[in-house]
């Protein structure tokens, strides 16, 4: 909605050239334009163009429609927001809308009408075709956002012909800013914010639902902007009417020229790009399933970019009840009693204004780019205290710092990780500090139990998951030095932009374990930053206890970055920690994607500080990048060592890592293939375990081939999936994925030939009740099929996915993104289908389950309930894939243990999935990979 008053030409074009700007910018959105006042500037709106999408080829016509607008007539602003609502409602004009009103006895009430006679007058259509009821209505899916942003440089006008039901539909303002409080009836210049809160209260089409026939609210979220006139962002009306309007979340915007008004277009847009959050990754606070078992959530709302860690008490048959959500508490806190850390040139500080002293963090903290460049403007301590939870300063103009939805950012990629007393099984390994890995245990059996995760706010948190008042309270968060940048849209300092559009800062899963360091034991975590940057952190967490902001320097560790070593990428790898044989303790990690270098490598960082190493897989490429993904750290003759690392890369290769040797010199890939050139030289080229041409980004699971033991040295099984979800593109990628799993048994340079082939078929089943009886449904499930694997002929086995059809169809390639799970001889991983299909959460996919050691469904059972009985048996047996269609599946947990273990796996639209599960009841498999123990 556009509006400039007669005789301010100069304003017009102020408007023209934002406008032009910010239709230049957009795309994959649909957008239309109204004009307040018709032809003769009289009353409603007139319709210049409807929503369309912008394309290359629609925004010329957009543009020149914008470049035509002139400056007349009044301010008719209620009238035009109804033909606001009549537009959206046109060709569905009959439907019935539900809203409240007061009856002749002052009392609210619920009634219908048809939208018609609710939104009584239409927009001049102009040369604008009337929308009907196939693609070109306004709304159309029924998980559709819309928007209205109505730019005006006056306060309403000869806004005298709104309806009665909406003129007087603010019936319940009391207490809202200023609200006036019209009656029935009572047509006036005091309309408006009447009308546009009927636009986001009602229900504009009740006919569309979700697929279920659940009802959602296809309504109208507004922005209000006063243009080059104080006493338009100043008006009560116009405060109550942006605050209505928009759900009680939005002030009126106010912008005094064009420069200002291209920065409100940006803010307003970076908010209408923004899709509802999902639920993201989920842990235990114990692997067995028992009265009081705990699993914490993470989560987020990418409408304002906040966050959440809930916890849910779980009881033995699967049902959550809500314990508490760290969010809530975080900003119940007082800000000055946060424990907050970080560190500076290699020493633990508090994270206060005591670091605005002249370096890194003042250079990142004083920058304002809320004006669309970057400025000093000397507010670096109030920076900090914003970080720390102060909203004082928060508000909508460009001084001011940006509005947050809470304390907490949004949790995406971080899984929370949670530590307890110290339970390893150090003490019955054979070197020779393990022997007092006992009374480390006897020491800390009383500490506070801790849930860490990272957050886009900047910091990794650790929230108390013990019990009593205290629990779900902030006990540490700390930001990496990392993080500080002053280029202008990273660092600190991007997060209280106006301009801020989302950005990744502590992305990454931390690991934590207890290590043997400078001659004590000690609790430690190493986190990285995912999509956030280049580096790792190692904190000690031994005893929560201590947290102070003046311990800072005890509980920081060190830092490791790309400048340190520029063959670190974006740090995707998630550090494994493990006892090297040179007897140091080390976390090891892939060296992640986009280095300087674009190799792919291997890097073992000492936790007591002292350097490390690099192990290259020589396939640096700056043209074409590669990188190494997330280990698996194996101790193959169980001393409690690392003697051999398994991960993958970009190019869709495995390798392995052979770190036995007690000198770290001898450490290096486990296979080469040697040449010799006609001078007699020879040359050693480091070889993959196996190459298959797809990326793998999650991590591979390692165990021992029980089903072949006359296998060479080391005869062990390494399973994995490949495909890759980490750019945009990725999305309409067809390529398929799949499924490995590959023994090392001494001979490398494998493909897709050494394997046996595994396809993927269907198997309808019937649906029936608890009794047997048949219900009437019936589902689709996966099966598989192939020849009996012979180990001494094949190397393993795989399932190639199913190939995407974009751009014909609305499916990419299906691809395994995460780690599996191998719980007895069963292996259990998730794919997904990233689909461009409209109202879908990010795709669809399977939660797989396959034996092991054949490739094909296990023969003496089920696996999990297929037929609807409640029972897993034979009745379930030979598939091995059930669907998952409401988004796509993230990675799984799994707690309990024989019939009562249950699989629970978290989806991109924040729904949580439970089933039953049945993993055999043979030989435990001998899996070596070290990751926090899944119950088999």
């Amino acid at each position: 909605m556009l509006r400039s008053k007669n005789g301010t030409q100069r304003r017009v074009d102020a408007m023209k050239s934002a406008t032009v700007s910010m239709i230049s910018d957009l795309e994959d959105v649909r957008v239309g334009l109204m004009q307040f006042g018709g032809d003769d500037g009289g009353d409603g709106a007139k319709m210049l163009s409807g929503l369309t999408s912008v394309t290359d080829d629609t925004r010329a016509g957009l543009l020149g429609t914008v470049d035509e607008l002139s400056a007349s007539g009044w301010t008719p602003l209620g009238e035009s927001f109804e033909d606001v609502g009549r537009y959206f409602i046109t060709g569905y004009e009959n439907e019935k809308l539900t809203f409240k009103k007061k009856n002749d006895s002052g009392e609210v009430v619920t009634v219908e009408k048809e939208g018609q006679d609710i939104f009584q007058s239409e927009p001049q259509w102009a040369n604008v075709s009337k929308p009907g009821t196939d693609t070109d209505s306004a709304i159309q899916y029924y998980c559709q956002k819309n928007f209205m942003v109505a730019l005006t440089d006056g306060v309403p006008l000869e806004d005298e012909d709104v309806s009665n039901d909406l003129a007087g539909y603010d019936y319940a303002c009391e207490g809202k800013k200023g609200c006036t409080k019209d009656e029935e009836g009572g047509n006036n210049n005091a309309s408006m914010d009447d009308v546009i809160k009927a636009l986001y209260d009602l229900d504009l089409r009740p006919d569309l639902t979700k697929p279920d026939g659940s009802p959602v609210k296809n309504n109208i979220i507004s922005y209000v902007i006063g243009f080059a006139d104080e006493q338009v962002s100043a008006s009560d009306l116009m405060v109550n009417a942006a605050d209505l309007g928009s759900g009680g979340v939005e002030d009126v915007y106010s912008a005094s020229n064009a420069e200002t008004l291209v920065t409100t277009f940006k803010r307003i847009i970076n908010k209408v790009r923004a899709i509802d959050g999902s639920s993201s990754s989920i842990a235990f606070n114990s692997a067995s399933l028992q009265a009081g078992s705990a699993l914490y959530a993470a989560s987020f709302d990418s409408s304002d970019w906040s966050g959440d860690l809930s916890a849910f008490t779980l009881g033995t048959d699967g049902t959550l009840t809500d314990s508490w959500s760290a969010s809530e508490k975080l900003d119940a806190r007082t800000p000055n009693n946060r424990v907050m850390i970080t560190s500076k040139d290699g020493t633990g500080v508090a994270f206060t204004s005591a670091l605005i002293d002249g370096g890194d963090h003042e250079s990142d903290l004083e920058i304002n780019t809320s004006s669309g460049e970057s400025v000093v403007d000397n507010l670096a301590a109030e920076r900090v205290a914003y970080l720390r939870g102060d909203r004082s300063k928060e508000g909508r103009e460009s001084t001011e710092f940006r509005r947050r939805g809470g304390r907490l950012g949004d949790i995406v990629n971080s899984t929370p990780v949670y530590v307890g007393v110290p339970n390893a099984n150090w003490g019955g390994k054979d070197f020779p500090e393990a022997g007092s890995y006992s009374t480390f245990q006897y020491e800390q059996r009383d500490r506070t139990p801790v849930v860490y995760v990272g957050a886009n706010d900047g910091f990794l948190h650790g929230f108390n998951a013990g019990s009593g008042n205290s629990t779900g309270e902030e006990v540490i968060a700390y930001t990496p030095e990392a993080l500080l940048s002053t280029q202008q849209s990273t660092g600190l300092h991007a997060l209280s932009s106006q301009l801020y559009s989302h950005k990744y800062y502590v992305d990454g899963t931390p690991s934590v374990t207890d290590a043997y360091i400078g001659g004590s034991w000690k609790t430690v975590l190493v986190g990285n930053l995912g999509g956030g940057g280049k580096g790792y952190f190692a904190l000690d967490v031994t005893d929560p206890g201590s947290f102070r902001e003046n311990n800072a320097d005890s509980i920081f560790m060190w830092e490791f970055t790309d400048s340190d070593n520029n063959n670190l990428g974006f740090s995707f790898s998630r550090a494994q920690i493990g006892r090297m044989a040179n007897g140091k303790w080390a976390a090891v990690f892939g060296n992640g994607y986009n280095s300087d270098t674009g190799d792919a490598g291997l890097f073992i960082r000492y936790l007591d500080g002292s350097g490390g190493v690099y192990l290259s897989t020589s396939t640096a490429d700056a043209d074409d990048k590669n990188g190494l993904s997330t280990p698996a750290i194996v101790d193959a003759n169980t001393d409690g060592t690392i003697d051999r690392v398994y991960a993958g890369d970009l190019k869709g290769n495995m390798w392995v890592f052979d770190v036995s040797d007690a000198s770290a010199d001898s450490w290096g890939i486990a296979y080469g293939e040697t040449t010799t050139d006609d001078a007699g030289v020879s040359t050693t080229t480091p070889q993959p375990l196996l190459s298959v041409g797809e990326p793998i980004t999650g991590g591979p699971r390692v165990a021992r081939n029980t089903d072949y033991i006359d296998g060479s040295s080391p005869n062990l099984l390494v399973t994995f999936g490949t495909g890759q979800y980490l750019a945009e593109t990725d999305t309409a990628d067809n390529t398929p994925g799949g499924f490995y799993v590959v023994s090392d048994n001494g001979t490398a340079g494998l493909g897709k030939g050494s394997l046996a082939a595994r396809t993927i078929g269907t198997r309808t089943v019937e649906q029936v009740s608890d009794t047997g009886v048949a219900d009437g449904t019936s589902r689709d499930y996966r099966t598989l099929s192939g020849e009996e694997l012979d180990w001494s002929q094949k190397s393993g086995w795989y399932i190639q996915l199913l190939r995407g059809n974009t751009p014909a169809g609305v499916d990419g390639g299906e691809r395994v993104i995460t780690t599996p799970d191998l719980l007895r001889n069963t292996l259990f991983f998730n794919t997904m289908i990233p689909t461009g299909q409209v109202c879908s959460a990010g795709g669809r996919g399977w939660l797989m389950s396959v034996d092991v050691h054949t490739g094909l469904a296990p023969e003496d059972r089920g696996v999990f309930d297929a037929n609807g009985d409640g029972m897993i048996n034979m009745a379930d047996q030979g598939l091995v894939g059930s669907p998952v269609t409401g988004g796509s599946p993230n990675r799984s947990g799994f707690i309990g243990g024989g019939n009562g273990l249950k699989q629970l796996t978290p989806d991109s639209s924040g729904n949580l999935g439970t089933r039953g599960v049945d993993p055999g009841s043979g030989e435990r498999e001998g899996r070596l990979s070290w990751e926090e123990v899944t119950p088999l």
